[in-house]
């Protein structure tokens, strides 16, 4: 027999199991980069939303009465005390609060979107994010301006004291009060 010739399973050539194919360095840098710059977006754009909210001006009731003018446009922060109990209406077809809010003799009448903190009642200090808008609002207008605040965060103030279980007695009975503390 001739040595030249081997068995048909000695020449099998079918496909061995195929590698994956490596990526070149160039491509492995190319990704490396765009994880990098993917990164580096996200965290700024973390970094501006903090800031953002950081960078928002606070204005009493009647500072920002003051300075409507070049506050018109600027979202900021308004601090005053709701004067009245608020009034659930429709404003632009969304559920809304409507009540006025009073500092230091100024009067504001907001339009709040957005459900309140559970401690927001009348004579208890708010902070109030929104822009202001010109026109009346729905609901009561008290300061009749022509202008309101549009908001759509609210926070309550309130003290860090605390009542011991003796106290509570006397909570009830302030409550019943209507809360009007001296």
């Amino acid at each position: 027999m001739d040595d030249t010739l081997t068995d048909a399973a000695d020449t099998e050539l079918s496909p061995l199991t195929p590698r994956p194919a490596r990526r070149s360095a160039r491509a492995r840098r190319w990704i490396a980069a765009l994880v990098t710059v993917a990164v580096a977006a996200g965290v700024a754009l973390l970094v501006s939303n903090l800031l953002g909210d950081a960078a928002l001006f606070f204005y009493n009731a009647d500072e920002a009465v003051e300075r409507r003018d070049e506050l018109a446009s600027q979202r900021f922060r308004l601090q005053g005390t709701p004067l009245s109990e608020p009034e659930n209406t429709f404003y632009l077809d969304q559920p809304v609060l409507a009540f006025p809010v009073g500092f230091d003799g100024a009067v504001v009448d907001v339009v709040h979107t957005g459900d309140p903190p559970e401690l927001f009642q009348p004579g208890v200090p708010v902070v109030l994010e929104g822009v202001w808008r010109q026109g009346p609002g729905p609901g009561p207008v008290v300061a009749g301006d022509g202008w309101h605040f549009a908001s759509d965060r609210m926070l309550v103030k309130h003290d860090n004291d605390y009542r011991s279980r003796d106290d509570y007695d006397e909570r009830i009975t302030d409550a019943d009060q209507g809360g009007a503390l001296p």
